[in-house]
Formats: C-alpha cells, structure tokens, sequence
C-alpha cells in the first residue's frame, strides 16, 4: 500500500438515450456495469455489456470484483482504463480480488485469457499475484511482456466459474503514469476470440471526451504463438 496517495471523489456515468449523467458519490464501493463508466481514484473505469464490476478505492489500490456472463462462443469483454488528466495521486494499481464467470454460450471452454492490451505511453502490466487456474490443474502461463495471460481447462457451458477470493488468489495489475489500457478477457472453445468492435466502443458515454474513443479501432487482439 502506497500511503502517500489519498482517496478521491468519485463520479459515476450512466448511459441515457446518448448522454452522459454523472451523479455524485462516497468513496464507497461503486457498482459500474452495462456500458457505465465511473471515475475511481483518478481513473476512469468503463464496463461493456454483460460485465459487472463493484469497484473500491483503496489508497494507491483500485479494488475491483468482477462478474462476467459470456454468450457467444470465442466471446472477449474489455474494460477500459483511462487515467482523468490532472487527478492527484492516482491509483499506481488495480487488483482484481474476484471474478465469477458464467458460460452461456452453448459450447464448452477450454481456454481462457487475460489480456491488457496498451495504447498509452507506459504500459500496464500483470506484476503480482495471478489467479488460481478455476477450470483446470495447469498453473496460469504468463508472457514475457507480463501483458497475456493463459489458462486451460475445462468450464462446461451452463456453469459458473469462481476465480480468487483467497489471499495470493488475485490479479494484480500495475499501472505506471503514462498507461492507458484495455483489461481484456477472452473465453475460447476452439479458433480465435473475437474482440468487441470499434462501434461498441463509440457507444459509451464519455469515452470521447476523456481520449478512449479511438482504442477500439487500435486495438488487435494478439494470440500466443
């Protein structure tokens, strides 16, 4: 824990016919889901469809559990962190303390990815703690540029998978000054994930005006060798 930082305010964005409502908040615990955005301790936070984050400042530390419902098979969701130019004392970390997943996508999972996918000028990466493999024996396998993480296994469709919880059971992300980034989770039964399209991106309120407009368009989704 970095004592130096504090916590800050925190505004939560709803979508709404096009337009961005924020509403004022503690620095409680914020529940963002569905194409909502928030700003948590100098971060903007934006979840896609079918994702649902309760979201906690901890003073340097961004605390996140996760909730994710996969409905198309090769199906990736991506969360995207922008840094709120002239925050102080921003988050340096994010840790994801939980997640459940669910598979809802008729076919079975025999992979499953966490990706960050980098367009700042510094590059966020997977520095501590890893999950524990939830759908199989094989210890997570993480790439030289800490940015890819792989797990095998088997998660049947209509089944729910439960990933940290425990202490070391996390997923621990460093988020150095300059790092704008897509948390990005791909489930795989067979071929490629497909990303979410650039369109989806465009939708979300408030990704224009804070510089996210353009990562869909950037973003390729890179698959291990």
């Amino acid at each position: 824990m970095f004592g130096s930082c504090r916590k800050v305010a925190i505004a939560v964005g709803a979508m709404a016919a096009g337009l961005g409502i924020l509403r004022s908040a503690s620095a409680s615990p914020v529940l963002i889901e569905d194409d909502q955005s928030a700003i948590v301790n100098g971060w903007n936070i934006t979840a896609p469809a079918g994702v649902s984050l309760t979201v906690t400042a901890v003073g340097c530390t961004i605390d996140i559990e996760k909730a994710a419902n996969f409905t198309l098979p090769n199906q990736s969701l991506q969360i995207g962190f922008q840094p709120v130019a002239g925050a102080s004392d921003p988050a340096k970390s994010i840790d994801f303390t939980n997640e459940t997943i669910f598979n809802d996508t008729g076919s079975p999972f025999g992979e499953f990815d966490f990706i960050l996918q980098n367009v700042g000028t510094a590059n966020a990466t997977f520095s501590g703690d890893i999950f524990k493999n939830a759908i199989g024996a094989t210890p997570g396998s993480l790439d030289g540029a800490k940015d890819f993480l792989t797990y095998t296994g088997y998660q049947a469709s209509g089944a729910t998978a439960s990933w940290g919880g425990t202490a070391g059971n996390d997923l621990f992300i460093s988020v150095p000054t300059g790092a704008v980034f897509v948390f990005d989770e791909a489930s795989l039964s067979g071929g490629n994930a497909v990303p979410i399209p650039a369109a989806a991106w465009q939708s979300l309120v408030g990704l224009a005006g804070l510089g996210l407009l353009g990562v869909g368009r950037q973003l390729k989704l890179r698959r291990l060798a």
